[in-house]
């Protein structure tokens, strides 16, 4: 695909063309998601990332400016979202360590009180999702299973992983917002 038929597209897709905007993503999906692994060291995280920023891309398409270019643009949103998922992380491991070696910073009340409100709060999200959601999340989260593990043990493709992800992650973090 060269620039001008790049263009081309990308102007479709700004007007609301979804079929453009599928041709640049099957064009692009793959080479952002190799760059993208290179910051995670994880395929399905990388691939969660890339999807991420193709649903963002979508939402905003009218507003979106690509004044160094679109390969340029999206290989550096690509790399803002995985050094923003990679600091995410390590805070949430050091929470959790602290959590859970019962460290706190100052003991405070009002801290654990918000904790407990946390996990209050997660345990209902996660009981209010449609059981196959809450299993794949739960394969991917606490068992550690790549995406393609989840679709062979659970007998469902890959994408339909892919999406309970998506929207389990969607909706905690709408049920969770207030503490985020």
């Amino acid at each position: 695909m060269n620039e001008n038929e790049l263009n081309v597209l990308i102007g479709k897709m700004k007007a609301g063309d979804r079929e453009s905007f599928n041709q640049i993503f099957r064009r692009f999906y793959p080479s952002l998601t190799r760059f993208c692994i290179r910051f995670v060291g994880d395929t399905d995280t990388a691939a969660e990332i890339v999807q991420d920023l193709f649903v963002k891309l979508w939402s905003g398409r009218e507003k979106v400016n690509f004044t160094t270019g679109f390969e340029p643009y999206m290989l550096r949103a690509v790399r803002n979202a995985a050094i923003t998922f990679i600091n995410k992380e390590r805070s949430h491991a050091e929470a959790n360590e602290r959590v859970f070696s019962g460290d706190s910073d100052n003991n405070d009340p009002s801290e654990t009180l918000q904790s407990n409100n946390l996990e209050a709060s997660y345990r209902q999200v996660l009981a209010a999702m449609p059981e196959k959601r809450r299993e794949v999340f739960l394969a991917s989260r606490f068992e550690g299973l790549k995406y393609n593990e989840i679709a062979e043990k659970l007998g469902v493709s890959q994408k339909t992983v892919e999406a309970h992800m998506s929207a389990a992650i969607k909706q905690l973090r709408e049920g969770l917002k207030e503490y985020l």
